[in-house]
């Protein structure tokens, strides 16, 4: 159950400061504003499929839960996460990496955990890179 909490840290710690986010869909559903929240989520598409990191990692968030706009699939989600993550962003490195520890959207492959949580933890994100050590250190993939 751990794991599971800690793929969605991203998705809590994230500042955003694109144009279309999550956290502004989200607040738009919540207070009722369902128009603006799916132009949010649109925008967030658009913005994705145009190659942008961030985006990219958010819609593949979208994915993760049901309801939110498109059909859940963790594969789907790991798919974005990894162009985001191949791209640099810390956020989509750290969930590639967690996602490979508790084998959701993909087969569990600590080897492949261990790539991925370094590369977050070598990032200039703090937030990211602190909590990746912390799962880096919990799985014991310093021994890998």
């Amino acid at each position: 159950m751990k794991i599971l909490s800690l793929l969605f840290i991203p998705f809590l710690v994230l500042s955003f400061n694109v144009n279309a986010d999550l956290k502004r869909a989200l607040a738009y559903d919540q207070a009722g504003e369902y128009e603006k929240s799916a132009k949010e989520l649109y925008k967030i598409s658009q913005l994705a499929t145009r190659g942008h990191p961030k985006a990219m990692f958010e819609f593949g968030t979208m994915y993760m839960k049901e309801g939110m706009w498109v059909v859940q699939s963790d594969e789907s989600a790991f798919e974005w996460w990894l162009k985001s993550a191949n791209l640099g962003y810390a956020p989509a490195q750290f969930s590639i990496g967690a996602s490979y520890i508790g084998g959701i959207g993909v087969n569990q492959d600590m080897q492949e955990a261990k790539k991925w949580l370094e590369k977050a933890m070598d990032s200039t994100y703090e937030k990211y890179s602190k909590v990746a050590e912390e799962l880096y250190n919990i799985n014991e993939l310093d021994k890998i």
